[in-house]
Parts: C-alpha cells; structure tokens; sequence
C-alpha cells in the first residue's frame, strides 16, 4: 500500500474540496483504487470511513472503476458501524445499484437487497434509511415481492418517522 497516499486519506476531512482532492488524485491515478478499496473495507484501519467517503464519490461518478470490488463492497457493508461509513456506502449501494455502466450478478443483486432491507427495518439515521428505500424501489421492478415489502415497512414505521424519512417514503411509494 501507498504510504503516502494512506497518510492523505488519514489527515483528510469530510469538507467537499479535501474529498474531491482524493477523489480527482484516484482518478487521474487508478491504480489507486486498489488502495482505496483496502482501506475503505478494513474495518480495523482507523480512519477507513474517509476512504469510503470517496468510494461513494466514485460510485456517483465512476461506477466502472468499483466493478472489481463489488463482492468485497457486499462483505464489507453489513460490519460498518461507523455513521459516516453506514450512511457513505449506502449510497455507494445505491449508486451501482442504478449504474447503467455495470451489471451486477444475481448474487450481488441479491446482497444489495439484503443489506438496505436491513439497513431499512434496523435502527439507522434517516440518510441510510433513505438510501435503502431508493435502492429496493429500483429493485423492485424486477421483483415483486419487493413492492409489497416496502410497503409494509414503510406504512408500518411512517407515523414514527422524521420529515425526512416521509418525503423519501412518499417519493418511493409513488415509484412503486
């Protein structure tokens, strides 16, 4: 692993220049991303929240790149329990859930379902939660057991839900 580039991601902070500044550094240098991933899924490195932070941001804009580390993207996920990790690659889920520019096998589907149902019945802030939604909404489309699932949890936890939760909710039945 890249020390240097190690160290960049340990000082940096959650402001969008110091994030784009890794982010645009991993692009221009991709073979990076392989020290990116190894930091981001090592629960036991300190600081691997800031590296997810910029794999959600390459999953926005550059989903192809993050096609090698799905699977490790799928194991990694269920043992975050830093916030700032939770809600990042929730989104990252989302991201490549909806990419266009990769296609997941059954059983990465599969995970990805298994992971925002989890992350939408468990006790999590409203940002995850809203993810989770998004992502099932898009996979419910192909599975219609997914519909009627979301459904349910969402007019079960509505009433006991923030302003935020209910817009996401409301948006997603619509979908749906």
């Amino acid at each position: 692993m890249d020390v240097t580039f190690f160290n960049r991601i340990a000082k940096s902070n959650a402001s969008t220049n110091c994030r784009n500044g890794i982010r645009d550094f991993v692009l221009e240098n991709p073979d990076s991303v392989k020290d990116l991933a190894e930091i981001a899924f090592d629960l036991t490195i300190k600081n691997h929240y800031k590296a997810v932070w910029v794999i959600e941001m390459l999953a926005e804009t550059h989903p192809e790149l993050l096609i090698p580390y799905i699977d490790q993207i799928c194991n990694a996920a269920p043992q975050y329990k830093h916030e700032s990790a939770i809600r990042g690659i929730s989104r990252t889920i989302l991201f490549l859930t909806t990419s266009k520019k990769n296609s997941l096998t059954e059983e990465q589907k599969e995970k990805f379902i298994e992971i925002s149902l989890d992350r939408l019945i468990g006790n999590f802030n409203i940002a995850p939660k809203a993810f989770a939604m998004y992502a099932l909404a898009h996979y419910a489309k192909q599975h219609e057991w997914i519909k009627e699932e979301l459904r349910n949890i969402i007019n079960k936890d509505f009433a006991n839900q923030s302003a935020g939760y209910k817009a996401a909710a409301r948006e997603v039945l619509r979908k749906i």
